[in-house]
Order: C-alpha cells, then structure tokens, then sequence
C-alpha cells in the first residue's frame, strides 16, 4: 500500500495495522534486552537530561520502573533505522516531524493482568495543540485472549475526552470533560480487536479511543511496546489529571514551545 492509501486510512479509521513491517533482527534484539532488564530493574528516578522508557506492568498497585536508551541500545537503534523510516514511507506528510514524546513498555503477565479502561491519549498529555500518533508492536503474537489493542474506528473524530484512572475507569478529580462511553459500541462505533504478529505495526492517532483486556492465556507473558511522537511544534498546556512519567521531565514554563533534550525530534 502507498503512503496516501495509510495516511487515508488513519485520517478516516484513526486506526491502521501494517502487517510485515518489522524485521526479526529487531524484534530479537529488543526482547533479548527487555528479557535481561525485565527481573531487575528497580529504578523509578527519571532523569531531566534524555529519553527514557517506562517499565509499566498492567497489574493495579505496581509501580512504574525506569531506564534509559543506554541500557536498551537496541529499541533506539529500531526506533531510528526501522519505526521512522517506515513512518515517513508509509504515511508521507503526517509523518514529516516526529518528535519523541514518551516510549513505555507493557506487560500483562496471565491470569494477574487487568483491563486498561477505554482511553484517549492526548487526554493525559499537556500539549497544545495536541497532535499526536503512537506506534504498538507486540514482541510476542498477541490475540484478544492475551491482551490485544482494541480501537473504536474514527473515534478521534469526535475530540478531547475526560481523562480516567485507567485500572478503575473512574474520572479524576476536577474532570470537566465528557468521558468516553462505556460500551462505544452503544455510541455507534465499530470496535475492532488488532492480532498481532512481532512483525506487525500498528499505528493510532491521539485522540484516538482504544482499550486492552487482561491476558488470560496461561503461562505467556504479553509485552507490547508503546512509541509515541509529536508531529506538529505544541506548547507546554498541563491541567490536573495529566500524570505521565515523562511530565516530570519538563523544564519549561505553561505556554512556552515543548522541546528539551528528553523529546528530540528525530
């Protein structure tokens, strides 16, 4: 498919999986890195002066472990030689600035995983205006039963919704904002659930709704990893429930251009 056929898709789906994308060398080199870290990384301090990905187990109560791109040289390595190249190949003009905003990696071990509640990412993140596409890619063949990203097509049509305790689905306080429904299917949306190979991609738009459920296969771990950019200049715009780790990487003041050495525009 040509770059105008995904860019279309993602402008009317909010939504595109690009099947094949990812080379084995890249997922082999990531896993073998994340597997090695996984049992002993202990660190929640984030440091001011670069990039850093997040260690996010979806079990309610654990706490967010990080490290940095010097202790997983591989995952920037695909970041810089396989997931922006492919960005700027397959989407074309929505793809032409790519800021780093924030790289987390999940994991939803059996049977003790929750569901991560209907969201919409730029609801989290103090930018304005607010334009944003994340990447998803599993490092193990995800299906619903094991956890997959589930999307309602063209629900980033609709604009900024309130923002929620993603294990509770309860709002925060002073949330002024109309939430996502419960069930969008009740709201008329389609919602469709992405399988996966390590070799797929996906990519969603910022406000675009999305959800996963608990990984309830048996003895497998499910790990997909989360690469989120800016694609447009944005001011620093923060308000109460916007809680992400890379928050406390900010040195600006409200109003002032996001940039700094943790959010290169690659």
């Amino acid at each position: 498919m040509d770059s105008l056929h995904y860019s279309k898709r993602l402008e009317d789906d909010g939504v595109i999986l690009m099947p094949f994308v990812i080379e084995n060398r890249f997922i082999n080199g990531v896993k073998k890195e994340y597997d090695q870290l996984y049992d002993t990384v202990t660190n929640t301090d984030i440091p001011k002066t670069e990039p850093i990905i997040v260690f996010w187990k979806h079990v309610e109560g654990e706490q967010k472990k990080i490290v940095t791109f010097t202790e997983m040289p591989s995952l920037w390595n695909m970041i810089n030689d396989c997931i922006v190249p492919t960005l700027r190949e397959k989407l074309g003009k929505v793809a032409e600035r790519l800021q780093l905003l924030e790289t987390i990696i999940f994991n939803k071990p059996p049977k003790i995983s929750n569901t991560l509640h209907w969201h919409q990412d730029v609801a989290y993140f103090p930018l304005k205006p607010n334009n944003q596409i994340a990447v998803w890619f599993p490092l193990e063949i995800v299906t619903k039963e094991r956890g997959a990203m589930t999307y309602a097509i063209g629900s980033h049509k609709q604009g900024i919704r309130g923002s929620v305790n993603l294990h509770t689905n309860v709002s925060f306080d002073n949330e002024d904002r109309p939430l996502i429904p419960k069930n969008p299917e009740d709201a008329g949306f389609k919602v469709k659930t992405m399988e996966m190979t390590p070799n797929d991609m996906l990519v969603h738009n910022g406000y675009t709704w999305h959800t996963t459920g608990p990984n309830t296969v048996e003895n497998y771990l499910r790990t997909g990893i989360s690469v989120r950019f800016i694609t447009d200049e944005a001011v620093f715009d923060p308000r109460p429930g916007q809680g992400a780790a890379f928050t406390k990487q900010v040195e600006i003041n409200p109003g002032e251009i996001f940039k700094g050495k943790p959010f290169p525009i690659m």
